[in-house]
């Protein structure tokens, strides 16, 4: 392979990676069964796939496959290393390792020219950029955190009329989606969270409730009522200090945020809407 050659392969490599990575962030499909996917990811794997086939086609006969593989995948020997590196990068790294292996599902059929083969690394992919990248977000986003070992029966919470413990609540499942007023995102998910409610509101084992994080000042329960109005909700409101040891005790930093308690007020689940959905599916098969 002539040097103009192998420069156009990195220089191709390179560019299409710069190309796309402004992408990061879009997704697709927010609603469907697979989540939310991301656009980079996607057309990242499929660009590279297509930019891998031509290049091994057109130059892997006389320089060999090695050769050709080097100069295309130049953007993971760089991008690879930073997200074990730099601290918050790990978030993304299936966003890199889902085009990369991309790359290698390409190479593998060009070298071996089995369709079983290249069936299996394709099913591995589509595994991996859904429920394996929501895996991954949701290990590393609550994976620490502490579950079973937490009980918040004695922690107090108020409604529109007063404050009560945990333990008054007369239902054997509580399931919170603890949030606050300035957090976007918990805006997004309250319309799921009533669909969540209705799914269950015949359950006489569950409660599926809003559980307000008052972290401004000057904020009151009245606030929470008001802002489930404006949204047009219908879900229960609770309230919660910033200084209640629901917070501390379940290590509630970002939000939103959804708690599962059993009959004794231990949690049970701490995490996710999504994944929040699967545990609760787990709970209603155990009770019957």
């Amino acid at each position: 392979m002539k040097k103009k050659d192998y420069m156009l392969l990195w220089a191709l490599s390179i560019g299409l990676w710069l190309l796309i990575v402004p992408l990061r962030g879009y997704y697709v499909l927010p609603n469907s069964w697979m989540g939310a996917l991301q656009v980079a990811e996607i057309t990242h794997s499929i660009a590279f796939a297509i930019l891998t086939w031509w290049a091994l086609k057109r130059y892997a006969p006389k320089a060999g496959i090695w050769r050709v593989l080097l100069p295309l995948l130049a953007p993971w020997l760089f991008e690879v290393p930073m997200h074990l590196i730099l601290s918050g990068a790990l978030w993304t790294l299936p966003t890199s390792l889902m085009p990369l292996w991309a790359v290698i599902t390409v190479a593998l059929f060009y070298h071996y020219r089995k369709i079983w083969l290249l069936l299996l690394c394709t099913v591995l992919w589509l595994l991996g950029v859904t429920e394996g990248h929501k895996q991954w977000v949701e290990w590393l986003r609550f994976g620490n955190l502490p579950t079973t070992t937490v009980n918040v029966t004695n922690c107090e919470v108020s409604d529109s009329t007063h404050t009560f413990k945990l333990s008054e609540i007369d239902t054997d499942y509580l399931v919170f989606d603890v949030w606050y007023s300035q957090c976007g995102v918990c805006y997004r998910i309250m319309p799921e969270v009533e669909a969540l409610r209705k799914e269950y509101k015949d359950n006489k084992h569950m409660e599926v409730a809003s559980l307000f994080a008052m972290l401004i000042e000057g904020e009151t329960v009245a606030d929470g009522y008001r802002i489930m109005q404006d949204q047009g909700l219908d879900i229960p409101v609770y309230a919660i200090g910033e200084d209640s040891p629901i917070l501390k005790n379940c290590d509630i930093q970002t939000y939103p945020r959804i708690l599962i308690l059993d009959k004794n007020r231990t949690v049970i689940f701490n995490g996710s809407l999504e994944f929040a959905k699967r545990k609760l599916k787990e709970i209603v098969q155990d009770t019957k």
